[in-house]
This record gives C-alpha cells, structure tokens and sequence, in this order.
C-alpha cells in the first residue's frame, strides 16, 4: 500500500524559488533516473549524498529538510552529474544555490561557503600532489603533503 505524505510544512514554491536561480532552469525536468548520482564520486565514498534524492526533496517542497541538512555541503562541485544529465538540470549549480540559500536563511553560518571553497581547493591539490610523489615528479615530498593538510585544517580552525 502506498503511503501517503501530509505535512503542513510542505513549501510548493521551493522548486519554483531553485528554478528562478542560475542553473535551476530545468530542476522540474528531472524524471528520476538516476544519472546524477550513478556518476557522482561523493556518492561512491559517502551513500548519504544522493543527488536524485535531494532533487526528489526539493520537487515535493522539503525546503528545511534540504537547506539544514549536512549533506548539501558534500558536493565536489565536479560538474559530471550536470554533465551527463539527460534533461539538463544543472545540478552542481542547485547545490551551490542551497549553499547559499541555506546561509541567506540561517540554516548554516556565512563563512562555511568559505571554508568549504578552501577545503576543495586543498583536496585538489592534494590529489595533485600524491600523484606527483607517485610519478616522480617535480619536487614535493610525503613531508611537504601532510604540511599542507595541516595548513589548511589550520585555515578552517578545526582542532586535533
């Protein structure tokens, strides 16, 4: 038997409200398949991101459930759910939206955004950096990697 969802705290105008910002044109053409989230790198290391699931959410208006959720901030910013999407919903681009969103509203403190750029930025070079040591090339060492990563922690004042 199917269920049946009743919640007065259903908001009908949050897809209308993504849809109105930049890369949320088609959000309301999204028909499930999937694609997002088969492709995604964060999903293959973390099953709580689940790009179909969160445009399921904000489709049927779960906008506090969306916007004070961990999981909006997990995405890489990859672009390869936006890339292969068969209806051209740009999902990289909503999830920079329900950052923001989540920030302009108070669900999540103003320099997260920041914080969270500084974090990609430092796993990118990283991954440069160890396939370097890998390959030989250029001159960074094991030493010089954790120093990196101990930086950037120390950007983002997280003790330990």
């Amino acid at each position: 038997m199917a269920k049946i969802v009743i919640d007065n705290k259903l908001d009908a105008n949050f897809k209308y409200e993504i849809a109105a910002r930049p890369g949320g044109e088609n959000i309301k053409k999204c028909f499930a398949c999937g694609t997002c989230t088969a492709g995604c790198p964060v999903f293959h290391v973390e099953h709580k991101y689940n790009p179909r699931k969160i445009i399921r959410m904000i489709l049927m208006g779960l906008r506090e459930q969306v916007l004070s959720s961990k999981v909006i901030w997990l995405c890489s910013q990859c672009y390869t759910c936006s890339a292969n999407c068969p209806q051209d919903v740009d999902f990289s681009e909503i999830m920079f939206s329900l950052r923001h969103m989540a920030v302009e509203e108070g669900y999540a403190h103003p320099d997260l955004l920041e914080k969270i750029e500084s974090i990609s930025t430092s796993a990118n070079e990283f991954r440069r950096d160890c396939i370097n040591l890998i390959l030989a090339e250029g001159d960074v060492s094991k030493e010089q990697i954790l120093k990196n990563v101990e930086n950037t922690l120390k950007q983002i004042k997280v003790n330990g």
